[in-house]
């Protein structure tokens, strides 16, 4: 299949997934290689048989796409790819506009709160921005330096329109906005096999929380492999509010422990070792894919 080939045939695609018919798209691409054309070279280019041309293209006049260019004999010319674009977002958000006020009419409670994984860095990244943008009232975010930069604009927007942001910076990155705590990655050597993580809640209604995977390591963006194994990207979003609370209280009780190393340091470092040393090792998880080897 030569490139042009498969460029129409996923731009046809995509047109059939914004609401024209197979013909309709392929008459309206035929246009763009070649206008003003008759029927007969939109039927040749474009695979529609000539008998239906003319049906298929007052259609398209009849929706704006396209124009009769001239009538004797008849002609065809497609509305530029911009201006269709831009009318068809209009059309579109248009019509979720009406479906939003109508929606919002109903009655609807949901029998259940779903936990949506999310097996790429990428997408919990994206779905994490996602959530701050929504928050209206409160924020807490347990997060590494190297993610940070990722979210930070849309933490600082979040903050100049008053919702509350309360960091837990794995790292030493300053941040001028919010409540900050810092926590000390030092004696964490498991994270350059299990990776980074993330946790984000949003005014106790929504949250994001998991392991972003292993250091790429030039061998892929989600996982990696350490020993032999891999240890891919687990990341979980949820509206579920059992989930919410618990993520949410293990970002709290995060900030308590910060808290107290501030004004404990050395005494708390003395009895528990540099980072808690000694007691994540004595709880250190036996789950396979959480362990360091």
């Amino acid at each position: 299949m030569y490139i042009k080939d498969a460029l129409i045939e996923e731009t046809v695609f995509y047109l059939e997934e914004l609401g024209l018919t197979q013909y309709e798209a392929k008459v309206y691409v035929a246009l763009l290689f070649d206008h003003p054309a008759s029927a007969y070279a939109i039927s040749r280019r474009s695979g529609v048989p000539h008998s239906r041309v003319y049906e298929v293209a007052r259609r398209l006049i009849r929706k704006g796409l396209v124009i009769m260019a001239d009538k004797s004999p008849e002609r065809f010319s497609p509305l530029a790819p911009v201006e269709f674009i831009e009318k068809l977002s209009r059309e579109h958000n248009r019509v979720i506009d009406e479906l939003k006020l109508r929606l919002n009419e109903m009655v609807f409670h949901s029998d259940f709160d779903p936990v949506w994984n999310i097996a790429n860095r990428d997408e919990a990244i994206k779905k994490a921005r996602e959530i701050i943008k929504d928050a209206k009232n409160r924020i807490f975010v347990g997060i590494w330096d190297e993610e940070l930069v990722e979210i930070l604009d849309d933490l600082k927007d979040a903050d100049g329109r008053g919702v509350e942001v309360v960091f837990l910076i794995y790292g030493d990155k300053a941040v001028d906005f919010g409540k900050c705590f810092y926590h000390s990655v030092e004696v964490m050597e498991d994270i350059s096999e299990l990776g980074r993580s993330i946790d984000v809640v949003a005014d106790s209604e929504i949250a994001i929380s998991g392991r972003l995977g292993s250091e790429p390591d030039n061998l892929s963006a989600n996982s990696n492999r350490k020993n032999g194994r891999y240890f891919p990207c687990q990341v979980v979003w949820t509206k579920n509010q059992g989930l919410i609370n618990a993520i949410e209280g293990y970002i709290i009780h995060d900030f308590y422990i910060a808290e107290m190393i501030q004004a404990l340091g050395g005494e708390i470092e003395e009895v528990f070792g540099k980072n808690m040393k000694k007691l994540r090792e004595r709880y250190r998880t036996q789950n396979p894919y959480l362990v360091s080897k």
